[in-house]
């Protein structure tokens, strides 16, 4: 039980929060912080969003300026309607940051007591497990984009090394010809490219590991059904003959001294079922503008990323820096589409868990409680973009698909 207590659920999302505080995309959370530290922190963040818009509204001028060109207007878009895409998922996190607060605290058990808690030795091990998927995965988009913020530094510089024009996607008030405004134009772009897609890959895997802890809540809840009826020092059902009439009688479960501990735990796992249920929704609820427009421009993404990849030498730095790139993106939609997935199907498993518990030790009565929590975990809980789409494995196949479609509308 030692170990239990000292194992806290939002251990498996430090990570995430102190990587958004590190870019100012999010405030410091759960870390004492005297007034001067958080002050400069809010400093911080206010000069990281002017930069951020300053960025994205020089790629507006930039595509009013290339209107009339197809390839250089895909050159632009294909980083602003990523860069728009996390400016999406930044204002929800800065705008709703109360309701994310009652999310972490929903984490930690400040608000919600021992619901989310880890109670057995089994919930600390599929914590642990989360824990570190959702550590590795955030490892592994951080390092490929800074492989890719490096891949996009080479080869401008090995591309007007060759006597090539070099073009930038962002609009500059002054020429950038000459090689000190090159080398500053360059060094401002990749900064602040690369700065951006440390942000936006934080925020999505921090929303996917929100859904990612329902998962396992509800493994947790799943475990605490199936030992429903179990104790350290349970007897079988006790079933004595009785000699004058050669009949058996039979005491149930709830009708012996474990009547209350067994009615408390059904009361905890009915709480917990809830308090995932709520928790899901909200993490839903919270993100679903942003989710919303994160679906409909990785279609374009994705069509304009193929567009521009098609047209270069696969021996480039340019087109190793896109294959990286498009595998982010790939990456970046598979990840909801496929945790949703998760989710969605260790819902369904619930009312069979409920079936596995010990449920014939059990009177009638209590039985047909079990039925009713059965009827009530009927409905999985599948993840939903603008509460229609979706956040399935089949989604991400229909969004290849546009994609693919609208490559070939814009190759003719």
């Amino acid at each position: 039980m030692g170990e239990n207590m000292k194992y806290t659920t939002f251990q498996g999302f430090r990570p995430h929060f102190d990587a958004l505080a590190r870019v100012g995309y999010f405030k410091i959370v759960l870390k004492p912080l005297s007034p001067q530290k958080r002050f400069l922190h809010n400093t911080y963040r206010f000069l990281s969003w002017t930069f951020i818009l300053t960025y994205n509204l020089q790629h507006v001028i930039r595509v009013v300026q290339v209107r009339h060109s197809t390839n250089l207007i895909v050159d632009t878009l294909f980083i602003l309607l990523t860069t728009l895409n996390s400016l999406g998922k930044q204002v929800a996190f800065n705008l709703r940051t109360q309701r994310i607060d009652k999310l972490i605290n929903i984490i930690n058990e400040f608000s919600t007591g021992p619901v989310f808690e880890a109670t057995k030795p089994y919930h600390v091990k599929v914590l642990k497990e989360n824990a570190l998927v959702m550590s590795k995965l955030l490892t592994l988009y951080h390092g490929a984009i800074f492989t890719c913020g490096t891949m996009w530094t080479v080869f401008p510089i090995v591309n007007r090394a060759l006597g090539e024009e070099v073009q930038f996607t962002g609009y500059f008030p002054f020429e950038t010809s000459s090689t000190i405004t090159f080398s500053l134009a360059l060094a401002y772009m990749i900064i602040l490219i690369t700065f951006q897609a440390y942000g936006n890959v934080t925020m999505d895997c921090t929303i996917v590991a929100f859904y990612a802890q329902a998962k396992i809540q509800i493994q947790m809840l799943r475990h605490n059904l199936e030992q429903l009826v179990e104790f350290d020092d349970t007897a079988k059902i006790n079933t004595q003959l009785n000699e004058r009439t050669d009949l058996y009688s039979t005491s149930y479960k709830d009708e012996q001294k474990e009547r209350v501990a067994i009615q408390d735990r059904l009361k905890k796992c009915v709480q917990h079922y809830y308090q995932i249920l709520r928790f899901a929704k909200e993490v839903e609820s919270i993100f679903g503008e942003a989710m919303v427009v994160q679906f409909f421009v990785m279609a374009w993404v994705i069509c304009m990323t193929m567009y521009k990849i098609v047209g270069l030498s696969i021996y480039s730095a340019e087109f190793v820096s896109m294959a990286v790139y498009l595998g982010c993106m790939l990456a970046q939609l598979f990840i909801y589409c496929y945790f949703g997935t998760q989710l969605k199907v260790e819902s369904e498993l619930v009312n069979q868990s409920i079936y596995c518990c010990d449920w014939m030790k059990l009177s009638p009565r209590f039985r047909r409680q079990l039925l009713v929590m059965m009827q009530c975990c009927g409905r999985p809980i599948a993840p939903r973009t603008a509460y229609v789409i979706p956040m399935s494995l089949d989604t991400y196949i229909a969004v290849l698909r546009s994609s693919y479609t609208l490559f070939t509308f814009l190759n003719r």
